[in-house]
């Protein structure tokens, strides 16, 4: 998972609002349990410290109808909304909190996956191309092939296979012509995965014309829906899930393996400390929603560690203590380094963090 989304979040100093709070309306009653719920959140950050101009931006956020989504998080500072995501369920902990950093872990637990990805219909006469980029950005094509006809009579005659031929030399066409605006698509967006839905047939054609790499990736839906619709979309969440489950069991393997080569580190300590030298390619990270573990933090971006001392002998004056969760986030998005879950087989790091270095441990400082 890449984090550079957050770095607005950091680029000034200050405490920020952090809010995760349950918006589901279902009805007029739904409405009026969001504002009750909001007001009591008010109320609370208020009582941290919360000026009234921030409050009233998070509220802008939160209570219009326009904006309802099962729930949603919120992060703010000095009157203005910074990021707000609509969370694909009610947060499993509704969150009100004023700190230095804000507390981004809970949303990237429960946030929906974002993976560049294209869903395909493919039929006989062409087919459509929807790209989802990274950043969620739609784009969508119809192809049209130029290959015809595309349709069988079955009316028998001293013609019926010459047709019939000449209708499978249009699928096959259609399908090359549509394999091509997939190829095009695929590259532009960097998608890591194909959802490929349609007629049966048309779908092997295509899948024949595609490249190893891109038919290695591609999932097909036992379906015949376009690419646009709510069914795509909802097997696209599906395939996304599980991609990410299997990308993240595999870069722990990763791991594993590169701990022989002193290419990775376990632990809180020694990940922040790899951390502080921008050491760091990935954190894998167990989902402990209940952890309150902290660390002290200066205001550079990977001015974190688990003593002040460890900042002080760099220079850092009056450190303060967070959240540890939010630190390392907080130092992933300033490095540009990946977050990954840990799966929950197989037995955990250290502390339940651990770190894919960019160079062996021994040249770390």
């Amino acid at each position: 998972m890449e984090l550079d989304f957050l770095r607005p979040l950091y680029e000034q100093a200050g405490d920020c609002v952090s809010v995760y709070l349950d918006t589901s309306r279902g009805n007029e009653e739904g409405v009026q349990q969001v504002e009750l719920r909001w007001r009591d959140a008010r109320a609370r950050l208020a009582s941290q410290g919360a000026d009234e101009p921030t409050l009233d931006a998070v509220a802008a956020a939160i209570t219009p109808a326009g904006m309802a989504a099962p729930g949603r998080a919120v992060f703010a500072r000095d009157g203005r909304v910074l990021l707000t995501e609509a969370l694909p369920a009610a947060p499993r902990r509704e969150i009100t909190r004023r700190a230095v950093l804000p507390h981004v872990m809970p949303l990237l637990a429960q946030r929906s996956p974002h993976v560049a990805h294209l869903r395909v219909t493919a039929r006989h006469d062409g087919g459509e191309v929807l790209a989802v980029s990274a950043s969620g950005a739609t784009r969508d094509e119809e192809v049209t092939g130029t290959g015809w006809p595309v349709h069988k009579t079955g009316l028998g005659g001293w013609a019926q296979k010459r047709y019939e031929n000449s209708t499978e030399e249009a699928w096959e066409l259609n399908a090359k012509e549509l394999a091509a605006q997939v190829t095009a698509m695929a590259g532009q967006v960097g998608a890591r995965l194909i959802l490929l839905a349609g007629d049966p047939q048309a779908r092997t054609l295509l899948v024949r014309q595609l490249s190893h790499d891109l038919a290695a990736v591609t999932v097909a839906i036992a379906e015949e829906i376009t690419a646009d619709s709510p069914a795509a979309a909802r097997a696209a969440d599906r395939a996304v899930a599980g991609y990410v489950a299997r990308h993240s069991r595999d870069r722990f393997e990763h791991w594993r393996t590169q701990q022989a080569h002193r290419r990775g580190v376990a632990g809180l300590p020694a990940t922040m400390a790899a951390l502080r030298d921008g050491a760091v390619a990935e954190v894998l990270l167990a989902d402990h929603p209940e952890s309150a573990a902290t660390a002290w933090i200066g205001p550079g971006g990977t001015d974190l560690a688990v003593s002040a001392a460890d900042l002080a002998s760099r220079g850092v004056q009056d450190p303060v203590t967070d959240r540890a969760d939010a630190a390392i986030a907080r130092a992933l998005a300033t490095t540009s380094a990946q977050l990954y879950f840990l799966p929950d087989q197989g037995q955990p790091p250290e502390g339940g963090i651990c770190a894919l270095l960019r160079y062996p441990a021994d040249a770390v400082g």
